[in-house]
C-alpha cells in the first residue's frame, strides 16, 4: 500500500509562520491596549473634574489666581494619597484582596454622584482657603481619590505579568499624562462654551460609569496575562537596587520645583502679564506633556541638549520677571512658558532616566506625589504667609538651574569653593556700587518721579545692577550648575533693592493677591496697585486732594452719571460692590448713606489708613464697609433699598464672572428703589464686557447705555475708562442718554447669555 503524502503549497509555511507571529503581536497588544485605555480615561476624567469644580467654586470664593493655586495644591495633596494607598495595596495583599478592595473602592463614589455643592455652605469673610479645601473633600475628595489610584496600580499589575514589555511599565505613564492634558484642553474648548455646569456634573457621572466598565475589562485581561505573584517576595525584591534616602530626596527635589515654577507662574503671568481666561491651562498642561516626552520609550529630548539652552531661556525670564518687564503678549507667553516647559522637560527628565526596579515602581510615584504637592504648599500657603510678593517664582528659576546635570567634572576643591566664592563677591560688587549710589545723593535724585512718569534714570541704573551685569557674569558659570545657580539667586536678591520710581511704601499679600501702594514723595501722589493694574490713585495734597481720579473723574463716564441724576442730593442710600481706595465716596452728599462691600480685608485696611488713602474719612462720615462677597452680601440687604448700586470689583483685570451673570442682575434689580440704576465698571484690557451686559439687560427687559472715554489726563490724574449704566427704562438714567459719548446698548440675540450655570469668557477675550 502506498502512502500518499500532502504536501503543503511552497509559502504555506511562511503564511502560518507570518499569522502566528501577528497573532502573538496582537495577543501582546492587547493587555497594553486595555491598561493604556483604563490609565488614559482615568486621567482624563481626573483633569477635567478640576477645572469643573474650580468653576462651581469660583463665584464663592472670589475670582483670584489662589482659588486656582489652593485646588491644585488639595488634589496634589489627594493624588499623593492616591499613591500612597496604591503602594500599600500592591506591597502587602495578594492579588485576589487586591481586586476585592479596590474593587469596592472603586464603587464608593456613584452614591455621591454627580458632583455638586452643598446649598448654602458660603465662605467666611476672611481667608476662605481652609474653607475651599474642606469644600473640595465633600464635593470631589473621594472620585478623585478612586481615580488618583489607577495609574500606579494598572502600571504595578502589569509589571508582575509575563508581558514581553512588563520589564519597563513606566511607558505606561505617558498614557496617564497624555489624558490629563487633553481632560484639561478640552474642558475650556470643547465642554465649557456648549454645556452648563450641572450638564457636565451629570456628563462625568456616566463617563464614571464608563471608566468602571473599562477597568473591569482590564482585571479580565490580567487574570488572562498569566500574572505573577502580584506581592513580590524577598528574593524577588533582591533583584532592584536599594534605594537610599538621598535618592529619594533627590527625587523629592527634582519633582518639587517644576510644580513650584507652574503654579508660580501662573499666579504671576494671570495676575502681573496678562490676567486673561484659561491661562492657567497653559503652564498646566506643558507640565503634563514633559512627563508624555521623558517617559517615552525612546528619547525625544537629549537631556544635556535641554542642560545647555535652558540658562539662556532662565536669564532674560530672570531679568523680566525682576524688572517687572512687559512686552508683547506672545514674546511674553513664549519666554514664560517656554521656560518653564524646558525645566520641567529638565527636571521630569532626569526623576525618568533615575527610575528605579519595577518591583519599586509605586514607591518611586509616591514620591514623585511628595514632591508636587510640596509644590503645591510651597505656592498656596507658604508664599502668601511669608512673602509679600510673587518671589516664589524667581526662586522656582534659581532652584532649577541649581538642579541642572553638570557640563563639566565636579572639580577639585578650590573650584568647589569657587562655586561659592564667586556669585557671593558678584553681590558684594553690586551692592557697594548700590551703596556708593546711595551716599552719593545720586539714587535718591533717580527715585523722585512721578509714579505715573517713565523713570529713565532708575530704570537704567537698575537694569545694570539687576540685569546687565549678574546676567554677563552669570553667563561665565553655565558649565558649572552650583556656580551658575548661586549667581542667579544673587540676582533675585539684587532685585529686591530698592531701586527705581516706584517706592511702595505698603506692600501685602493674602489670599486674593499682592497690594502695593507707591509714592511719590515730591507731589504726595499715591496709587494702589494690584498685579500690574493700578485701582485707584489719589492726589495727598493740592487743588485735587479728595478728587476722584482714575476711572472715577468728575470728566469721565462716573461724573456724567452724578450730574445726570436730578435727584442726586436727596438722602439716596448708595451701594457699591469693590472698594479700592474708596474714591467713588467723594461723590456722596451729607444727606446720603453709601455702604461698600468688599472681599478683601487687606483692601478694607488700605483703604482706611489716612495716611495711603483719605477718601473714606473726608468724603462720607456715613460710609459703612461689609466684608464679604458682594453677591452674597448684598443678596442679604433688604429688597428696595438701594438708589443706586455700583459694580466696581476687579482684581488686577481679572474677570468676577458670577457677578456680572443673569442672576446677578436680576439680584441688582431686586434691590433697587424705583427709579433705581445700575453702574458697571467694565474698564479691561482684554475683556469686552458691556455686549453681555446688553444681553443680560435685555433679558430682563431692562435698557442700558454705555460711555467708552479714551481721553486720558495724566496731569489730572485721569485714566480712560468704560462704564455701562443699565435701568428698568431710561428716565431712571435721567438726561444721560443726551450726554455726549453716551449710546444706547442693544443686545445682539448671537451674543451668550451668561448664567450662574453656563459662562464663556473665553469668547468675549481680546488677545492683544
Amino acid at each position: 500500500m502506498q502512502l500518499e503524502v500532502e504536501v503543503d503549497p511552497p509559502g504555506a509555511v511562511a503564511i502560518d509562520r507570518e499569522t502566528e507571529r501577528r497573532l502573538t503581536a496582537v495577543a501582546a497588544a492587547g493587555p497594553i491596549l486595555v491598561f493604556g485605555v483604563s490609565i488614559f480615561t482615568s486621567a482624563y476624567l481626573l483633569f477635567l473634574v478640576e477645572p469643573m469644580i474650580a468653576k462651581m467654586i469660583l463665584p464663592l470664593a472670589g475670582g483670584s489666581p489662589a482659588v486656582w493655586t489652593t485646588s491644585v495644591l488639595f488634589f496634589q495633596s489627594v493624588l499623593l494619597v492616591g499613591y500612597g494607598y496604591s503602594h500599600w495595596l500592591s506591597m502587602k495583599l495578594q492579588w485576589k484582596w487586591q481586586a476585592a478592595l479596590h474593587g469596592a473602592l472603586l464603587l464608593a463614589p456613584l452614591p455621591l454622584l454627580p458632583i455638586h455643592l452643598i446649598p448654602g455652605w458660603n465662605p467666611p469673610s476672611s481667608n476662605p482657603a481652609a474653607w475651599l479645601v474642606l469644600v473640595l473633600s465633600v464635593a470631589v475628595g473621594l472620585p478623585f481619590l478612586v481615580l488618583s489610584t489607577t495609574s500606579p496600580l494598572i502600571q504595578y499589575w502589569f509589571s508582575r505579568t509575563t508581558h514581553p514589555q512588563a520589564s519597563d511599565p513606566y511607558f505606561l505613564y505617558r498614557a496617564s499624562n497624555l489624558g490629563s492634558a487633553l481632560g484639561l484642553l478640552s474642558y475650556p474648548f470643547l465642554i465649557e462654551p456648549w454645556i452648563g455646569l450641572r450638564a457636565q456634573a451629570q456628563m462625568w457621572r456616566v463617563a464614571y460609569i464608563g471608566f468602571l466598565l473599562v477597568v473591569a475589562a482590564a482585571l479580565v485581561a490580567l487574570r488572562r496575562a498569566r500574572t505573577v505573584n502580584p506581592t513580590p517576595d524577598a528574593a524577588e525584591l533582591g533583584d532592584a537596587i536599594p534605594i537610599t534616602w538621598k535618592r529619594r530626596g533627590r527625587w523629592v527635589l527634582l519633582a518639587t520645583v517644576p510644580s513650584t515654577w507652574m503654579l508660580a507662574a501662573t499666579s504671576y503671568f494671570t495676575t502681573v502679564v496678562r490676567p486673561m481666561p484659561l491661562l492657567w491651562v497653559i503652564p498646566l498642561t506643558l507640565y503634563l506633556l514633559s512627563f508624555v516626552v521623558v517617559f517615552a520609550r525612546r528619547t525625544l529630548v537629549p537631556r544635556q541638549w535641554l542642560s545647555r539652552i535652558f540658562p539662556f531661556y532662565a536669564l532674560p525670564l530672570l531679568g523680566i520677571v525682576l524688572l517687572d518687564g512687559g512686552g508683547p503678549f506672545w514674546f511674553l507667553a513664549a519666554l514664560h512658558f517656554g521656560a518653564f516647559f524646558l525645566a520641567a522637560l529638565l527636571c521630569h527628565g532626569e526623576l525618568a532616566a533615575d527610575r528605579p526596579h519595577r518591583r519599586q515602581l509605586t514607591e518611586f510615584y509616591w514620591w514623585l506625589g511628595v514632591g508636587g504637592a510640596a509644590g503645591g504648599l510651597m505656592v498656596a500657603v507658604i508664599a502668601p504667609r511669608f512673602f509679600n510678593d510673587f518671589y516664589e517664582y524667581p526662586l522656582a528659576i534659581a532652584a532649577a538651574a541649581l538642579l541642572r546635570p553638570a557640563r563639566a567634572p565636579g572639580g577639585d576643591r578650590r573650584a568647589r569653593v569657587l562655586d561659592f566664592a564667586l556669585p557671593a563677591g558678584l553681590a558684594a560688587a553690586m551692592l557697594a556700587v548700590v551703596g556708593a549710589l546711595t551716599l552719593s545723593g545720586a539714587l535718591d535724585r533717580l527715585n523722585r518721579v512721578e509714579v505715573t512718569a517713565v523713570a529713565t534714570g532708575a530704570d537704567l541704573v537698575r537694569v545694570l545692577i539687576v540685569l546687565a551685569i549678574p546676567a554677563a557674569v552669570s553667563a561665565a558659570f553655565i558649565r558649572r550648575p552650583t556656580r551658575f545657580g548661586l549667581a542667579i539667586t544673587a540676582m533675585f536678591l539684587l532685585g529686591l533693592l530698592p531701586i527705581g520710581s516706584l517706592a511702595a511704601v505698603y506692600q501685602q499679600r493674602d489670599f486674593f493677591g499682592v497690594h502695593k501702594v507707591v509714592s511719590d514723595p515730591s507731589s504726595g501722589e499715591h496709587a494702589l496697585i494690584d498685579g500690574g493694574t493700578i485701582h485707584g490713585l489719589e492726589f495727598m495734597k493740592g487743588r485735587l486732594r479728595d478728587t476722584p481720579v482714575a476711572y472715577y473723574s468728575p470728566a469721565g463716564p462716573l461724573g456724567d452719571f452724578f450730574k445726570s441724576k436730578s435727584a442726586v442730593d436727596a438722602g439716596w442710600n448708595v451701594g457699591v460692590i469693590g472698594l479700592g481706595t474708596g474714591e467713588i465716596a467723594c461723590y456722596a452728599k451729607p444727606q446720603q448713606t453709601w455702604t461698600f462691600y468688599e472681599i478683601d480685608p487687606a483692601v478694607v485696611q488700605i483703604a482706611r489708613n489716612p495716611s495711603l488713602f483719605t477718601f473714606l474719612r473726608d468724603c462720607t462720615t456715613r460710609a459703612n464697609v461689609v466684608l464679604g462677597d458682594g453677591r452674597l452680601t448684598i443678596a442679604q440687604a433688604p429688597d428696595h433699598s438701594y438708589d443706586l448700586i455700583v459694580l466696581d470689583a476687579f482684581g488686577s483685570d481679572a474677570i468676577p464672572v458670577h457677578l456680572l451673570t443673569r442672576e446677578a442682575l436680576s439680584l441688582y434689580a431686586k434691590k433697587l428703589k424705583p427709579g433705581g440704576a445700575i453702574l458697571f465698571n467694565v474698564s479691561n484690557r482684554y475683556v469686552g464686557l458691556a455686549p453681555i451686559l446688553a444681553r443680560e439687560a435685555g433679558s430682563l427687559s431692562m435698557v442700558s447705555l454705555e460711555r467708552i472715554d479714551g481721553q486720558g489726563d495724566p496731569a489730572a490724574g485721569k485714566f480712560p475708562s468704560d462704564w455701562v449704566a443699565t435701568a428698568l427704562t431710561n428716565d431712571d438714567l435721567g438726561d444721560l442718554g443726551s450726554r455726549p459719548g453716551w449710546r444706547p446698548l442693544h443686545p445682539d440675540p448671537h451674543t451668550p447669555l451668561w448664567t450662574d450655570d453656563f459662562n464663556d469668557v473665553l469668547s468675549v477675550t481680546r488677545l492683544g
